[in-house]
């Protein structure tokens, strides 16, 4: 068993993110009225990509309005590209690549990959960048590294973060400590869609801080070593609440997929919650189901995501709908 699947109990997905600027150009969110500008770097930027990656190129502005949504749910784009007026980013077919133009810096690279696949997702992107930069003036300075709209993003430039699952640290109440601990050492733990977001279906996104002053190796084995400790730790609490808890943790898990399975309508935060659950009784053995059709399930259910499936812009009432039927069907 490769270190992909060995860890997907806890590991949900890996990313790995650049933040690349283009030398002398003002950074986006000083740009107004230059469109000549963003038609060239959304040139480069697409023809990189289309040399080494199937995929498409779309623009801010020009994409349906619950297309665009299903993008921010699945990752490939964040809420804040989304309003700008001159943005756009590049999408491969299998997803696993999303290069936005635009956003806070003028190019942010990023890779997910399933599971805990750091090497693989960071040879994937590294390719890419270093064809960026053969064709693009990259802003980068010999003291501070990757110049970026943010300083705290300054030398590596490089953010790496995974998606994880944490039912037993969060059911014991142990978050709190384990957020501490990762702060002290750099990495920062935030709610599945980012900064502001709270956590639902026990999964939570993991990230370094700061990447000045160390090199892309350091950073790497420094976020490959928390990883290690965040899977420890949560295996360690799941047996410990088996213990503890018994009968009435795996009563719990059989009454979140029995509702799962014979709801006739669900919300998109009860679907998360009772989900967690699921995937904890995925884990433990309680159940018998396929732990990538359930985190492929997650996205599924997300209110665009209903909309796209459906091919039809639905009511929260309608979505509920929809919502409890897939489920049905899918788990």
């Amino acid at each position: 068993m490769n270190n992909t699947e060995k860890n997907k109990d806890v590991v949900i997905s890996t990313r790995v993110r650049f933040a690349r600027n283009i030398k002398g150009l003002p950074f986006p969110h000083k740009l107004t009225g230059q469109e000549e500008i963003y038609s060239v770097l959304m040139k480069t930027v697409n023809d990189c990509c289309n040399e080494l990656f199937k995929g498409k190129f779309y623009k801010t502005g020009e994409m349906d309005k619950v297309f665009e949504q299903s993008l921010v749910e699945k990752h490939l784009i964040s809420s804040e590209l989304v309003d700008r007026p001159y943005g756009g980013v590049f999408i491969g077919d299998d997803e696993t690549i999303s290069i936005m133009v635009n956003e806070e810096d003028h190019i942010r690279e990023q890779c997910i990959m399933p599971g805990f696949d750091l090497d693989n997702a960071y040879g994937k992107l590294l390719r890419l960048d270093k064809l960026l930069a053969s064709k693009a003036d990259i802003a980068y300075d010999r003291f501070f590294g990757y110049l970026t709209a943010c300083p705290t993003n300054l030398g590596a430039a490089m953010r790496l973060s995974v998606m994880v699952s944490l039912p037993a640290l969060t059911i014991g109440r142990k978050m709190s400590g384990l957020v501490a601990s990762l702060q002290k050492i750099g990495f920062t733990t935030r709610g599945a869609y980012g900064e502001g977001t709270e956590s639902e279906g026990f999964e939570y996104q993991i990230s370094n801080q700061a990447a000045v002053g160390k090199s892309e190796e350091t950073i790497k084995e420094l976020f490959r070593k928390a990883v290690a400790q965040i899977v420890e730790l949560e295996r360690r609490e799941r047996e410990k609440l088996k213990k503890e808890l018994g009968l009435d943790l795996k009563d719990k898990i059989m009454r979140s997929y029995g509702i799962l399975t014979n709801c006739c309508k669900i919300s998109s935060s009860e679907f998360m919650n009772l989900l967690g659950y699921v995937r904890l009784g995925v884990a433990l053995g309680y159940i018998d189901k396929d732990i990538d059709r359930i985190d492929n399930l997650a996205v599924l259910s997300q209110p665009a995501m209903m909309c796209i499936l459906t091919k039809k812009v639905l009511t929260a009432e309608e979505r509920d709908r929809a919502r409890a039927a897939l489920v049905g069907k899918t788990i």
